[in-house]
């Protein structure tokens, strides 16, 4: 090949890498510099104890929970969904000005009986992250959702179902590989009992990861990870690492608005 073709070749090459990164920032300094703070809730008791082995982090009640929803949205706040975030990364949709999105993990039976009829009550959309393994179970007194209250949910249009694995162990101290195939049968199994997922978010349990875990399930067609404690900027939104505020017992909405100001 002559050295004209070459260099051809090498100046196309260069094009074609300025165009991607100037595409790139253009997307990033379109994106608007807007906090997306990610709300993380677990199980819901209508009686606190008086004393938890988890410090009162990992349960709540459907009052606080509904003085959440109704303080926030008082407070001019939007509760989208993962998909509405998806579409705006994504450039189809914008976001309002101060969004917020509700997740839950582990899928406990209390997110259905409790709290889906407060988020249809407020029109207001969340996220529930599934162990699949428990579905349908009964773990030390502890009931988890069926397959039956997931596929109502999903279909009232406010209620999205991801993985948060099939086994709820430290994926850290597995292969990326080992964490690739258990997310994609915790898939296979939603899929199975709730139709096709357009969308696939992965929660990581305890958010135990690795920079390996990360870029195989990037790889292996997972949207979104989540993993971290803290608040999202929109503008440098990485969809593999996005982060969210766990709130604890009777955290209320002035608190939370409170930490996402002063995050």
């Amino acid at each position: 090949m002559s050295l004209k073709k070459l260099l051809i070749i090498f100046l196309i090459i260069i094009f074609i890498l300025v165009y991607i990164f100037s595409y790139n920032q253009y997307k990033h300094n379109k994106r608007a510099d807007v906090k997306i703070p990610i709300l993380l809730y677990h199980n819901f008791v209508t009686t606190i104890p008086d004393s938890d082995p988890d410090n009162f982090n990992y349960i709540n009640t459907p009052e606080s929970f509904e003085e959440n929803v109704k303080t926030l949205l008082g407070n001019g706040y939007t509760i989208i969904s993962m998909k509405d975030l998806s579409n705006a990364y994504s450039g189809k949709t914008s976001l309002p000005g101060k969004p917020i999105i509700i997740t839950f993990d582990d899928g406990y039976y209390s997110n259905y009986e409790y709290i889906y009829p407060i988020l249809k009550k407020y029109n207001v959309k969340a996220s529930i992250f599934i162990i699949t393994d428990k579905i349908g179970e009964e773990i030390d007194s502890i009931k988890y959702l069926s397959w039956d209250n997931c596929l109502e949910m999903q279909n009232s249009g406010l209620v999205e179902i991801f993985s948060h694995s099939t086994k709820h162990v430290f994926y850290d101290k597995c292969s990326p590989y080992e964490l690739r195939d258990d997310v994609k049968e915790s898939y296979r199994l939603i899929e199975k009992h709730l139709g096709k997922q357009d969308l696939k978010v992965f929660a990581y349990p305890y958010g135990a990861y690795t920079n390996e875990t990360v870029r195989t399930l990037k790889n292996n067609g997972i949207d979104f990870q989540v993993y971290d404690i803290g608040i999202n900027n929109f503008k440098y939104l990485d969809k593999n690492y996005i982060k969210r505020i766990n709130i604890p017992c009777e955290m209320t909405g002035i608190e939370i608005i409170e930490e996402i100001e002063n995050y």
